[in-house]
Protein backbone atom coordinates (compact mmCIF):
# COMPACT_ATOMS: atom_id res chain seq x y z
CA UNK A 1 0.00 0.00 0.00
CA UNK A 2 1.15 3.53 -0.80
CA UNK A 3 0.27 6.58 1.29
CA UNK A 4 1.84 9.97 0.51
CA UNK A 5 4.49 8.27 -1.56
CA UNK A 6 5.51 5.78 1.13
CA UNK A 7 5.11 2.03 1.30
CA UNK A 8 2.78 1.15 4.16
CA UNK A 9 4.14 -1.78 6.17
CA UNK A 10 3.34 -3.36 9.51
CA UNK A 11 5.87 -0.96 11.03
CA UNK A 12 3.75 2.13 10.42
CA UNK A 13 0.19 0.78 10.60
CA UNK A 14 0.19 1.64 14.32
CA UNK A 15 1.23 5.23 13.55
CA UNK A 16 -1.70 5.65 11.17
CA UNK A 17 -4.11 4.23 13.73
CA UNK A 18 -2.73 6.49 16.48
CA UNK A 19 -3.49 9.56 14.37
CA UNK A 20 -7.01 8.31 13.61
CA UNK A 21 -6.45 7.29 10.00
CA UNK A 22 -9.06 4.57 9.67
CA UNK A 23 -8.96 4.90 5.88
CA UNK A 24 -5.97 5.74 3.69
CA UNK A 25 -5.52 6.13 -0.04
CA UNK A 26 -3.67 3.19 -1.54
CA UNK A 27 -2.39 2.21 -4.95
CA UNK A 28 -3.25 -0.95 -6.87
CA UNK A 29 -0.53 -3.58 -6.70
CA UNK A 30 1.07 -3.82 -10.17
CA UNK A 31 1.17 -7.20 -11.88
CA UNK A 32 4.60 -8.33 -13.05
CA UNK A 33 5.50 -11.21 -15.36
CA UNK A 34 9.02 -12.65 -15.25
CA UNK A 35 10.43 -14.50 -18.25
CA UNK A 36 13.96 -15.92 -18.38
CA UNK A 37 15.40 -16.81 -21.78
CA UNK A 38 18.17 -19.06 -22.99
CA UNK A 39 18.63 -22.74 -23.76
CA UNK A 40 21.42 -22.81 -21.15
CA UNK A 41 18.87 -22.21 -18.36
CA UNK A 42 17.11 -25.03 -16.52
CA UNK A 43 14.48 -24.87 -13.81
CA UNK A 44 15.36 -25.10 -10.13
CA UNK A 45 15.08 -28.73 -9.07
CA UNK A 46 16.55 -30.01 -12.34
CA UNK A 47 20.15 -31.07 -12.83
CA UNK A 48 21.99 -28.75 -15.25
CA UNK A 49 23.65 -30.38 -18.23
CA UNK A 50 26.93 -29.35 -19.74
CA UNK A 51 27.17 -25.55 -20.09
CA UNK A 52 23.84 -25.09 -18.30
CA UNK A 53 22.88 -23.24 -15.11
CA UNK A 54 19.80 -23.12 -12.93
CA UNK A 55 17.30 -20.31 -13.32
CA UNK A 56 18.25 -18.15 -10.34
CA UNK A 57 17.28 -14.86 -12.00
CA UNK A 58 13.54 -15.48 -12.03
CA UNK A 59 13.35 -16.24 -8.31
CA UNK A 60 15.56 -13.25 -7.46
CA UNK A 61 13.48 -10.85 -9.56
CA UNK A 62 10.18 -12.23 -8.21
CA UNK A 63 11.29 -11.52 -4.64
CA UNK A 64 12.58 -8.06 -5.56
CA UNK A 65 9.32 -7.18 -7.31
CA UNK A 66 7.22 -8.40 -4.38
CA UNK A 67 9.32 -6.38 -1.95
CA UNK A 68 8.23 -3.32 -3.95
CA UNK A 69 4.56 -4.25 -3.56
CA UNK A 70 3.98 -6.01 -6.90
CA UNK A 71 2.22 -9.27 -7.60
CA UNK A 72 4.80 -11.27 -9.56
CA UNK A 73 4.48 -14.46 -11.61
CA UNK A 74 7.27 -16.55 -13.12
CA UNK A 75 6.64 -17.94 -16.61
CA UNK A 76 8.28 -20.98 -18.27
CA UNK A 77 11.78 -20.50 -19.67
CA UNK A 78 11.94 -19.46 -23.32
CA UNK A 79 14.57 -21.14 -25.48
CA UNK A 80 16.86 -19.59 -28.06
CA UNK A 81 14.33 -19.73 -30.87
CA UNK A 82 12.77 -16.56 -32.27
CA UNK A 83 9.33 -18.05 -32.88
CA UNK A 84 9.16 -19.60 -29.42
CA UNK A 85 10.45 -16.45 -27.75
CA UNK A 86 7.94 -14.29 -29.59
CA UNK A 87 5.10 -16.57 -28.47
CA UNK A 88 6.35 -16.66 -24.87
CA UNK A 89 6.68 -12.87 -24.69
CA UNK A 90 3.18 -12.37 -26.10
CA UNK A 91 1.67 -14.88 -23.67
CA UNK A 92 3.45 -13.63 -20.54
CA UNK A 93 2.71 -9.96 -21.25
CA UNK A 94 -1.07 -10.45 -21.49
CA UNK A 95 -2.88 -8.55 -18.74
CA UNK A 96 0.37 -7.59 -16.98
CA UNK A 97 1.51 -4.10 -16.08
CA UNK A 98 5.19 -5.01 -16.43
CA UNK A 99 7.08 -7.79 -18.18
CA UNK A 100 10.67 -8.46 -17.09
CA UNK A 101 12.74 -10.50 -19.55
CA UNK A 102 16.23 -11.65 -18.62
CA UNK A 103 18.82 -12.66 -21.18
CA UNK A 104 18.98 -12.25 -24.93
CA UNK A 105 19.56 -8.49 -24.90
CA UNK A 106 23.19 -8.34 -26.01
CA UNK A 107 24.42 -8.65 -29.61
CA UNK A 108 25.27 -12.33 -29.91
CA UNK A 109 23.84 -14.94 -32.27
CA UNK A 110 21.27 -16.09 -29.72
CA UNK A 111 20.35 -12.67 -28.34
CA UNK A 112 16.84 -12.48 -29.77
CA UNK A 113 14.81 -10.47 -27.26
CA UNK A 114 14.85 -7.18 -29.18
CA UNK A 115 14.05 -8.91 -32.48
CA UNK A 116 11.08 -10.71 -30.92
CA UNK A 117 9.76 -7.48 -29.41
CA UNK A 118 10.02 -5.67 -32.75
CA UNK A 119 8.16 -8.48 -34.54
CA UNK A 120 5.41 -8.20 -31.94
CA UNK A 121 5.09 -4.46 -32.64
CA UNK A 122 6.61 -3.21 -29.40
CA UNK A 123 7.88 0.34 -29.22
CA UNK A 124 11.56 0.31 -28.23
CA UNK A 125 12.60 3.33 -26.12
CA UNK A 126 16.21 2.30 -25.56
CA UNK A 127 18.37 -0.81 -25.99
CA UNK A 128 21.67 0.13 -24.38
CA UNK A 129 22.70 2.26 -21.40
CA UNK A 130 25.97 3.77 -20.20
CA UNK A 131 26.02 1.71 -17.02
CA UNK A 132 28.30 -0.86 -15.44
CA UNK A 133 27.11 -3.46 -14.77
CA UNK A 134 24.11 -3.60 -17.07
CA UNK A 135 25.04 -2.01 -20.41
CA UNK A 136 22.78 -4.23 -22.57
CA UNK A 137 19.30 -3.36 -21.31
CA UNK A 138 16.06 -2.80 -23.24
CA UNK A 139 13.04 -0.73 -22.32
CA UNK A 140 9.93 -1.01 -24.45
CA UNK A 141 6.15 -0.96 -24.42
CA UNK A 142 4.07 -3.80 -25.83
CA UNK A 143 0.46 -2.67 -25.92
CA UNK A 144 -0.17 -1.40 -22.39
CA UNK A 145 2.61 -3.50 -20.86
CA UNK A 146 5.96 -1.97 -19.94
CA UNK A 147 8.78 -4.31 -20.94
CA UNK A 148 12.23 -4.38 -19.35
CA UNK A 149 14.82 -6.57 -21.06
CA UNK A 150 17.55 -7.09 -18.47
CA UNK A 151 20.95 -8.75 -18.91
CA UNK A 152 21.17 -12.45 -18.16
CA UNK A 153 24.11 -12.14 -15.78
CA UNK A 154 22.58 -12.07 -12.28
CA UNK A 155 24.48 -9.08 -10.87
CA UNK A 156 23.64 -7.00 -13.96
CA UNK A 157 20.01 -8.10 -13.72
CA UNK A 158 19.87 -7.13 -10.03
CA UNK A 159 21.45 -3.72 -10.57
CA UNK A 160 19.24 -2.79 -13.52
CA UNK A 161 16.16 -3.96 -11.63
CA UNK A 162 17.00 -1.77 -8.64
CA UNK A 163 17.75 1.29 -10.78
CA UNK A 164 14.95 1.05 -13.35
CA UNK A 165 12.27 -1.59 -12.78
CA UNK A 166 11.83 -0.72 -9.12
CA UNK A 167 11.01 2.87 -10.05
CA UNK A 168 8.34 1.76 -12.50
CA UNK A 169 6.71 -0.54 -9.95
CA UNK A 170 6.66 2.23 -7.35
CA UNK A 171 5.28 4.80 -9.80
CA UNK A 172 2.47 2.47 -10.85
CA UNK A 173 1.39 2.43 -7.21
CA UNK A 174 1.24 6.22 -7.07
CA UNK A 175 4.41 6.64 -5.06
CA UNK A 176 6.37 9.89 -5.20
CA UNK A 177 9.37 8.23 -3.51
CA UNK A 178 10.52 5.91 -6.29
CA UNK A 179 14.30 6.08 -6.05
CA UNK A 180 16.51 4.12 -3.69
CA UNK A 181 17.81 6.18 -0.78
CA UNK A 182 21.19 7.82 -1.34
CA UNK A 183 23.92 8.99 0.99
CA UNK A 184 27.67 9.28 1.38
CA UNK A 185 30.35 7.09 2.94
CA UNK A 186 34.10 6.87 3.22
CA UNK A 187 35.66 4.52 0.68
CA UNK A 188 37.71 1.69 2.17
CA UNK A 189 39.95 1.08 -0.84
CA UNK A 190 40.76 2.59 -4.23
CA UNK A 191 38.01 2.27 -6.85
CA UNK A 192 37.71 3.18 -10.52
CA UNK A 193 34.71 3.56 -12.80
CA UNK A 194 34.54 2.23 -16.33
CA UNK A 195 36.02 4.64 -18.85
CA UNK A 196 32.75 5.20 -20.72
CA UNK A 197 30.06 4.14 -18.24
CA UNK A 198 28.71 5.26 -14.88
CA UNK A 199 29.57 2.50 -12.45
CA UNK A 200 27.71 1.04 -9.48
CA UNK A 201 30.09 -1.03 -7.35
CA UNK A 202 28.41 -3.51 -4.99
CA UNK A 203 29.55 -2.73 -1.46
CA UNK A 204 29.04 -3.55 2.20
CA UNK A 205 28.63 -0.79 4.80
CA UNK A 206 30.49 -0.77 8.11
CA UNK A 207 31.31 1.79 10.80
CA UNK A 208 34.81 2.47 12.04
CA UNK A 209 36.01 3.31 15.55
CA UNK A 210 35.16 6.98 14.94
CA UNK A 211 31.58 6.22 13.94
CA UNK A 212 32.16 6.97 10.26
CA UNK A 213 30.18 5.04 7.66
CA UNK A 214 32.62 3.01 5.56
CA UNK A 215 31.83 1.57 2.14
CA UNK A 216 33.75 -1.65 1.54
CA UNK A 217 33.62 -2.53 -2.16
CA UNK A 218 33.19 -6.27 -2.59
CA UNK A 219 35.67 -8.46 -4.36
CA UNK A 220 33.86 -9.65 -7.46
CA UNK A 221 34.46 -12.14 -10.23
CA UNK A 222 32.26 -10.11 -12.57
CA UNK A 223 28.57 -9.72 -13.28
CA UNK A 224 27.96 -13.45 -12.91
CA UNK A 225 29.24 -13.50 -9.30
CA UNK A 226 25.90 -13.67 -7.52
CA UNK A 227 27.54 -15.28 -4.47
CA UNK A 228 29.71 -12.18 -3.92
CA UNK A 229 26.81 -9.85 -4.69
CA UNK A 230 24.70 -11.54 -1.99
CA UNK A 231 26.81 -9.70 0.61
CA UNK A 232 26.01 -6.24 -0.83
CA UNK A 233 23.79 -3.80 1.04
CA UNK A 234 24.70 -0.77 -1.08
CA UNK A 235 26.32 0.53 -4.25
CA UNK A 236 29.25 2.92 -4.49
CA UNK A 237 28.51 5.28 -7.39
CA UNK A 238 31.31 6.60 -9.58
CA UNK A 239 30.70 8.65 -12.72
CA UNK A 240 32.23 7.35 -15.95
CA UNK A 241 35.99 7.72 -16.11
CA UNK A 242 36.30 8.77 -12.46
CA UNK A 243 38.51 7.25 -9.78
CA UNK A 244 38.40 7.55 -6.00
CA UNK A 245 41.08 6.83 -3.44
CA UNK A 246 40.76 5.06 -0.12
CA UNK A 247 39.60 7.56 2.51
CA UNK A 248 37.65 9.72 0.07
CA UNK A 249 33.96 10.45 0.61
CA UNK A 250 31.85 8.92 -2.17
CA UNK A 251 28.19 8.77 -3.12
CA UNK A 252 26.37 5.57 -2.20
CA UNK A 253 22.99 4.05 -2.90
CA UNK A 254 21.35 2.01 -0.14
CA UNK A 255 19.78 -1.32 -1.08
Amino acid sequence: MIQRGLLITTNNIATLAAFDYSKVKVGKRPTVAILSTGSEIVDIGKKPGRDQIRNSNSVMLKVMAEQCGAVAEIFPIAGDDLSNLRSQISNSAKGKDILIITGGVSVGKYDLTKAALIELGAKIFFEKIQLKPGKPAVFARLGKTLVFGLPGNPVSAAVTFQLFVRKAIMQLQGSSATALKQGVAVLSSNATAARDRDTHLPSRLETDENGRLIAVTLRSQGSSDFVGFAQADSFVFLASGKAAQAGETVDIVFL
